[in-house]
């Protein structure tokens, strides 16, 4: 984070440039894009793959409570949350000084890169370097080793430790494609895989009221995937196909997914007020 302040404090007294004209399709649709983009952070999917870790360690602190266990966790979600849109900001700022010197950068990485370098010369190389290396480090051994455990208790016969050299090894031989092409891969499986966790959190936030209808979940979590997938399998492999989905509201922004959720979180709702039938009428 302190050198994440270095470069974007560095940005903001060296002097902002001139913010390039917006090219397509930030020209047309910034918020929607943006939204979309934001899928690539991989935050939310983290936050459902880490909060149970989380959890397990305010439990470790001593905290048994339920109710100040998810106080806990709140808490170090706001400051979590506050301290990411400040450094999102930050690095937005950075990218809009250098939109008119760097126009034709395909990614964040060159443009930071890019701005480190002006700033602080060679040593600037250095310091993005290890921002990312700080970044990543803590993510890839938690995923790797979260991945691991799981696949040796699945599949006994091959230890723990095989299995981390595997998706170190595969981790290690995919990063070696660059930035630009994983981008291109990943932009598919993320659009396939946000939107039912984006349902989750929001339903998740909405519990007291979500959990009365309990067969809200399963239907709304489970359309979504299914009209992000069909749309996210299309995406990877037949980009230009028109589908029947592609004239649901707000699919032209990408977000052809939000009626889908709210249809099947209604129908959840409504089978989740009619009363299951008595053994005597079966």
């Amino acid at each position: 984070i302190l050198l994440i302040v270095l470069v974007v404090g560095a940005s903001v007294l060296g002097g902002a440039g001139e913010p390039a004209a917006p090219h397509a399709p930030y020209a047309e649709s910034a918020v929607s894009h943006g939204f979309l983009t934001g899928y690539q952070t991989m935050d939310l999917l983290a936050a459902l793959c880490f909060g149970i870790v989380v959890a397990a360690n305010v439990r470790e602190l001593g905290v048994s409570d339920p109710k100040r266990v998810a106080g806990s966790i709140s808490s170090a979600g706001v400051i979590a949350g506050a301290l990411m849109m400040a450094i999102y900001c930050g690095l937005g700022f950075v990218g809009a000084s250098m939109g008119a010197a760097m126009p034709d950068a395909t990614n964040g990485a060159a443009i930071l890169t890019a701005s480190a370098s002006a700033h602080f010369g060679a040593a600037g190389t250095v310091i993005v370097a290890a921002i990312f290396l700080l970044a990543c480090l803590n993510v890839c051994t938690g995923l790797i080793s979260c991945c691991s455990e799981y696949f040796s208790e699945a599949v006994p016969r091959v230890p723990l430790a095989a299995w981390a050299a595997l998706f170190a090894v595969f981790s290690c031989a995919v990063s070696l494609l660059g930035l630009d092409a994983i981008l291109a891969f990943s932009a598919p499986l993320l659009g396939a895989l946000y939107p039912p966790a984006i349902v989750l959190v929001i339903m998740g936030l909405l519990h007291r009221q979500c959990d009365r209808l309990p067969r809200m979940w399963p239907w709304a979590v489970l359309v979504t995937a299914a009209f992000s997938v069909i749309v996210g399998l299309r995406d990877a492999f037949a980009p230009g196909l028109w589908l029947p989905l592609d004239a649901l509201p707000f699919a032209a922004m990408g977000l052809g997914w939000v009626l889908p959720a709210v249809a099947g979180a209604v129908v959840g709702a409504v089978l989740s007020r009619v009363p299951a039938p008595s053994p005597r009428s079966r």
